[in-house]
């Protein structure tokens, strides 16, 4: 068994798909289905029950898993000890964060540090793919990343999280809608219309908080699906609302990052006002010293945004968490 084998066979049972592993791990499928079975055989266990639809871990799966998580941490961490105490590129730091961060305070953050430590080596790793809170999750724990910004909730032990600031929802209408013509929507007033939202799979717990939202207003929402994580790009959803198809539900920073698309308003929605939460994740008990002066700069600003936050965070909204 070779480290190497460790890594294929978390991104397997992190992914539970292997087209999405293999993708991770830069093999082709075949490729990768080959060394998982050499893996089962290696060790003489099955470690996964595969059918044309699923992936899902057995119980001596799951032990591998949890076991493989902390070998890749520990050999990560000794490697970059033995690093530091040679010399040789002991200060980095490895920032994990989604597109649509960039638009948030979160850029000022990175600009900060860069500003205020001129000598650690900032890389910025900027996740386009989809599922990028499980793939942050993922490199949090495999050692690949040092601290990320996503989405709550995150329900891992291994981490440590601070919320850093609220992202605000807004609806995306028709111009010729009759809820264009106000200044805010209730989120009651959505009842009957189609909403168009992301598929389920792409952030399940953001989805359900969305449903939820519209069911506490009253009504079970009429959802049109797309084929791509709506929260992170706007064009698709633009295209489908100004030729009526459905209002979409629409993430500030996303509507900041785009131009004015034609035919298209946005209202901000009320009652209540949804609100999704991105926090700054580390591994639990990392006290090395450009993290530690990477969470003061992010404690600096979100005290500065909680005290006038500029309009394209939604701090000032807290009241609502995505369940």
């Amino acid at each position: 068994m070779e480290l190497r084998h460790l890594k294929y066979f978390v991104a397997v049972a992190e992914e539970l798909n292997f087209s999405r592993a293999a993708e991770r791990v830069y093999l082709s499928q075949p490729a990768l289905s080959q060394q998982i079975r050499k893996l089962e055989e290696e060790l003489g266990v099955k470690l996964l029950y595969r059918t044309r639809r699923r992936v899902e871990l057995t119980e001596a799966g799951r032990v591998l898993l949890e076991g493989s998580r902390a070998a890749l941490v520990q050999i990560e961490q000794t490697a970059r000890a033995t690093r530091a105490a040679g010399g040789v590129g002991g200060s980095y730091l490895r920032v994990g964060f989604p597109e649509y961060a960039n638009h948030t305070l979160v850029a000022d953050i990175l600009q900060e540090f860069r500003k205020r430590y001129p000598d650690v080596e900032l890389e910025e790793h900027e996740m386009f793919l989809l599922q990028q809170t499980p793939r942050q999750v993922s490199g949090l724990r495999g050692g690949a990343l040092d601290v990320g910004f996503l989405l709550l909730p995150v329900d891992d032990e291994a981490l440590t999280l601070e919320r850093v600031l609220g992202i605000e929802l807004v609806a995306a209408l028709p111009e010729g809608h009759p809820l264009a013509a106000r200044e805010e929507v209730l989120m009651r007033e959505l009842a009957g219309e189609r909403l168009i939202l992301f598929p389920r799979r792409f952030h399940p717990n953001s989805y359900d908080y969305i449903v939820e939202c519209c069911r506490e207003s009253g009504f079970n929402p009429d959802v049109v699906q797309r084929n791509e994580p709506q929260l992170y790009s706007g064009a698709t959803t633009y295209r489908m609302v100004s030729s009526g198809v459905g209002i979409g539900i629409v993430a500030v920073p996303v509507v900041s990052s785009t131009s004015r698309p034609v035919g298209v308003v946005f209202r901000p929605l009320r009652e209540p006002t949804p609100m999704l939460n991105l926090a700054a994740a580390w591994r639990r008990g990392d006290t090395s010293p450009n993290l530690q002066g990477f969470l003061e700069v992010v404690r600096e600003f979100v005290h500065q945004s909680s005290n006038g936050a500029p309009a394209n965070t939604g701090s000032g909204h807290q009241n609502r968490t995505p369940a």
